[in-house]
């Protein structure tokens, strides 16, 4: 498994740990990939990620949009609230809502 991502599972939802504190094209594409065996609900941690690049926001985007037109559900936690404003302006959050950890613990 590659060093940007550490996945968890458990029943239908995936979370996917991104351990890179900076995510652009090549992360997002890492990103892309640790989700090819996609779970139902999938959620992506930015706990450790300071900045996104606008390539890696375009490749996030592509990804989520397509991974929900699939018919998975994505959600993003732990998103600093400088990503949650372009999440927003991107409308990303429209495909991939942010959830809360304790949220998630009802999936557990």
């Amino acid at each position: 498994m590659s060093d940007v991502i550490r996945r968890e599972e458990f029943g239908d939802v995936a979370v996917l740990h991104i351990g890179t504190p900076s995510v652009d094209g090549v992360s997002a594409a890492a990103i892309e990939a640790a989700c090819a065996e996609m779970r139902p609900i999938t959620v992506l941690d930015f706990s450790n990620v300071s900045f996104i690049n606008s390539s890696g926001i375009s490749s996030l985007l592509k990804f989520v949009v397509t991974a929900r037109k699939a018919g998975y559900k994505l959600f993003a936690m732990n998103v600093s609230p400088h990503h949650q404003k372009i999440f927003k302006m991107v409308e990303m959050s429209r495909f991939m809502p942010t959830i809360e950890e304790r949220d998630l613990a009802t999936y557990r």
